[in-house]
């Protein structure tokens, strides 16, 4: 039975990263098992995880008031020098006006107590076991927040190095391109067809490129330097992203983004304002509660012995026994309105955090138009920028045959080449746009 239950445990543990493959020191994540490995490693979603534990034992200390307190102590006295009483000595026999000098006790005292306390009744004590719990239940709420927010960072940064590789390629092919037409030109100029301006215009468009290309490696190691510190993996580890954006595209269930409900209650955001607000209600009921008198029981138990020898373990020497049971009621009676203050300022808080939750829920209405519409137009943008990258891609065809014919200019065909490029740019950005405008949209309808 016992293997059973490891064996379930392990699997359950797995299974989330069995797509994950790992060769020569390489983590190979898709999109998703990245999210699923932040879960695990990212160090916000940890701390708000110790957080719930810590929210658990502050339900459990809270708990343990209402409890029964048990508590022991002992106390050993040596009397170094007995303290010195003057009695009266004509109550001994002795002639008036004359003092006998006495010593009371015993060098040795020793003293055992054992005290034991119960709250019977507290009104303040009832609604901090429910406060407590409303605190837990933010905690598990923060979590839920930290992790939806770090999957779509996560999601974010990847498609960021997906669109940035994509780039840095279309770049580097262009550059090979376009050293191959300067070679050519360098080529016809050196045999006097054409003048030393073509070369010239064509030499600056390749060494533009080139520097695009190595300001975006740079950029590339950021956003990977970046994705591991969200995904709690060390900067030394190496990390491949499997996934391809085009691929990504097609799995996205437009209509089906569109078309889903939006339950306010399921948002985050307003869970979170919704158990604030319910916390500042037991904030009112508890300072409410000041008025109610505390009940409370005690039993208190001690043996004391006296000994002018130190003979604590002798079992001849006796030992005295005291104890007491007792009920002790606390009624408030009068404060100078301490009290009734502190009703009125939890009032007045509950009063801000119930504005709080109309404005949000307001505003996550109005914000959930705006991610359709945004969503709607990166759909509509890609459509469009994918048509321009196809025709700037034909003029740049068109211009460069009509440039190894001498019928256009080197300044023609950078400018078709720039536009070529901007155009690509432009694709690969309103991809990721579309993709953000997702993450974003799915947020909202709690869909991540």
């Amino acid at each position: 039975m016992k293997h059973t239950i490891l064996i379930k445990i392990f699997l359950l543990v797995i299974l989330p990263f069995a797509g994950l493959t790992q060769q020569d020191s390489i983590i190979n994540l898709t999109v998703n098992q990245a999210m699923d490995y932040a879960i695990q490693y990212n160090t916000e979603i940890q701390n708000a995880r110790i957080d719930v534990e810590i929210a658990d034992q502050k339900v459990w200390e809270t708990t343990t008031i209402g409890l029964p307190q048990i508590s022991a102590s002992g106390s050993y006295m040596n009397n170094l020098s007995l303290a010195t009483q003057l009695i009266p000595a004509e109550f001994f026999g002795g002639e008036p006006g004359e003092f006998a000098e006495i010593q009371f006790g015993t060098k040795h005292n020793f003293a055992g107590t054992l005290t034991v306390s119960q709250l019977i009744f507290s009104g303040s004590y009832l609604v901090g076991l429910q406060a407590v719990k409303v605190y837990r239940n933010i905690s598990e709420q923060s979590l839920d927040k930290s992790e939806k927010d770090t999957k779509a960072n996560i999601a974010l940064t990847y498609y960021s190095i997906l669109m940035a590789e994509e780039n840095k390629k279309t770049l580097q092919e262009n550059h090979e391109s376009m050293n191959d037409l300067l070679k050519q030109t360098t080529a016809i100029f050196e045999n006097g067809l054409i003048e030393e301006t073509e070369v010239d215009k064509l030499n600056i468009a390749v060494i533009s490129l080139e520097n695009t290309i190595k300001s975006l490696s740079r950029q590339i190691d950021y956003l990977y330097l970046l994705l591991k510190i969200q995904l709690g993996i060390e900067r030394q580890q190496s990390i491949n992203l499997t996934d391809d954006l085009n691929n990504i595209l097609l799995e996205i269930n437009i209509d089906g983004l569109l078309n889903k409900g939006f339950v306010l209650e399921e948002h985050i955001d307003y869970k979170l304002v919704k158990t604030q607000e319910e916390l500042m209600a037991l904030d009112v009921k508890r300072y409410k509660s000041e008025y109610l008198p505390t009940l409370s029981a005690f039993y208190n138990f001690q043996e004391n012995a006296m000994r002018n020898e130190f003979s604590l373990f002798d079992g001849n020497e006796k030992w005295f026994e005291s104890s007491m049971l007792g009920i002790q009621l606390d009624v408030p009676i009068f404060n100078s309105g301490l009290k009734r203050s502190k009703v009125q300022q939890a009032k007045l808080e509950l009063e801000k955090v119930s504005n709080t939750k109309k404005v949000l829920e307001s505003n996550l209405y109005s914000l959930l138009l705006q991610k359709r519409n945004e969503f709607i137009t990166g759909r509509e943008t890609l459509e469009n920028s994918q048509k321009n990258m196809q025709i700037s891609k034909k003029v740049l065809n068109n211009i460069s045959i009509k440039h190894q014919k001498g019928m256009a200019s080197s300044l023609e065909l950078t400018l078709a080449n720039s536009d070529y490029l901007t155009t690509i740019s432009e694709y690969t950005q309103s991809i990721v746009n579309l993709l953000n405008a997702k993450i974003e949209l799915e947020k909202i309808l709690n869909d991540i």
